[in-house]
């Protein structure tokens, strides 16, 4: 494709901030990324986006930040960068460019090294454009990207504006709320335990660099593809969805996970059916002592339990079932507890990471040689641990931006709709993302390709389309 690149030059004031990454490493050298993507109405200047981007770095540190590794061993964002935010501008093609044009961004690499960890691209028409934000999950969540969304489109309307820095706020122990005597005594159980584990890998510790780092990525992107089947609800269709779950006195969000449950249950059959694991992403801006609205970071966790679909009860009974179960993992501060109990050495979560994606290097490769030996040692413990995740991963990943309010302000420029991409892996069934905006709900299933997988595409918008009639079905009958 042909792209016009421009490099934005960050004009903030000198900041020598450092943030250690602390659980953002898990997503440290790792191909994960999330991105979000606007279909604005009306003609976007370049030189008005570019004037923007300026301002959108000065509020949020975070965007221009790179990685740095002291003698420790522990990654840090330092704000000490020089490297441009990068924007690629090229013609829209159609109301699906914007698909074909993120899968292949997904192949490049970020510089964890030099930063940013952050990437903007426009795909530009006279009557409407879209606006694509793609970010390493170690520094943003995605409705911090929708959050974005809408910080640019304010300010693309309202050039005059002056910004002021947002400082970030990092989930780290300090900034949740004590936790009752119960969790302590837990955490102080896990502690011990984690001690154990750490103690074991400090004898067989192995330390990985950036080149280890591109080169798994490399062999990651040429082994499989991320695809992404999008589906679309009409403003009706969205109203329609919102009432009925007020009606049953449930959310969205519930609905849809058991209507992909009740789809890939109907395309593949009761077989196949046998993964019950469920993973929702929370927002935790609300759980800090001072909650955080329009902060810029990783400000999510998630839960994680069983549930299976029943066929001999209603949809709707399936649906107060699971909303039942998701409430009773949301009650307390058990969502926070993988936070406030982060005991992990972090040169385990890096091998737990290389373990995990490293396994598709061949010897091509510079640090093949290296991989593979650590990789085949099933006695190492971030090898036992990889394994050990890898086979319990879940059958249903969503993560739900919910309602994103449209702020007062936007006039020659609207936003017409907002997809929410998150990111995928071979070891996952079904991952959504969902967004809502502009009265208008939309959805995303993501997932790997390979040479080997070629129906699985074909699969999952049957489970997309049967999910959605599921769906609608119930809404229907009211």
């Amino acid at each position: 494709m042909n792209f016009k690149t421009i490099e934005v030059k960050i004009e903030n004031e000198t900041h020598d901030s450092k943030f250690k990454l602390g659980v953002m490493r898990e997503y440290f050298r790792i191909p994960n990324n999330v991105a979000v993507i606007a279909a604005i109405n009306g003609n976007i200047s370049e030189n008005n986006l570019v004037q923007v981007l300026k301002k959108v770095a000065k509020m949020h540190p975070l965007t221009g930040v790179r990685v740095v590794i002291d003698s420790n061993q522990d990654a840090w964002f330092t704000e000490e960068c020089d490297a441009p935010l990068p924007l690629k501008v090229t013609r829209r093609k159609s109301n699906r460019h914007w698909i074909d044009v993120l899968e292949n961004e997904q192949k490049i690499p970020f510089d964890f090294e030099k930063g940013p960890l952050i990437r903007f691209i426009l795909l530009k028409s006279g009557e409407i454009s879209d606006l694509i934000v793609i970010c390493q999950h170690s520094i943003c969540d995605g409705l911090s990207l929708a959050n974005i969304i809408q910080d640019i489109m304010f300010l693309l309307n309202n050039p005059e504006i002056k910004v002021k820095r947002i400082d970030p706020v990092l989930p780290v122990p300090a900034n949740f709320p004590a936790v009752p005597l119960q969790v302590k005594s837990k955490l102080l159980k896990n502690k011990l335990i984690m001690r154990r584990v750490n103690r074991k890998w400090d004898k067989q510790q192995v330390l990985f660099d950036d080149v280890d780092y591109h080169d798994i990525h490399k062999a990651y992107t040429q082994k499989y593809k991320h695809r992404i089947i999008v589906e679309e609800l009409s403003l009706s269709q969205t109203s329609d969805l919102v009432e009925w779950c007020h009606k049953n006195h449930v959310t969205v969000n519930s609905a849809l996970s058991v209507a992909f449950l009740a789809g890939r249950r109907s395309i593949r059959g009761e077989s196949s059916d046998n993964n019950h694991t469920i993973q929702i992403a929370v927002n935790i801006r609300d759980r800090f002592k001072k909650p955080v609205k329009r902060v810029f970071g990783l400000l999510a966790s998630g839960i994680k339990f069983e549930f299976e679909y029943l066929p001999e009860k209603t949809f709707s009974d399936n649906v107060s079932l699971f909303h039942q179960k998701v409430q009773h993992e949301l009650n307390g501060n058990k969502i926070l507890e993988p936070l406030i109990g982060y005991y992990i050495d972090p040169t385990l979560v890096d091998g737990i990471n290389f373990a995990t994606y490293g396994r598709w290097l061949t010897d091509e490769f510079s640090r093949y040689e290296k991989l593979s030996g650590f990789i085949k040692n099933k006695s190492n413990k971030a090898v036992a641990i990889s394994n050990q995740m890898v086979n319990n991963m879940p059958g249903l990943m969503i993560s739900n931006l919910g309602a994103i309010k449209t702020q007062k302000g936007y006039d020659s420029l609207k936003l017409d709709h907002l997809y929410f991409v998150t990111s995928s892996s071979p070891f996952l069934d079904i991952v959504a993302g969902v967004v809502t905006a502009s009265g208008k709900l939309t959805l995303t299933l993501n997932y790997m390709e390979d040479d080997t997988s070629n129906d699985l595409g074909i699969k999952l918008e049957k489970i997309m389309h049967k999910s959605i009639g599921h769906l609608t079905e119930a809404v229907k009958q009211g």
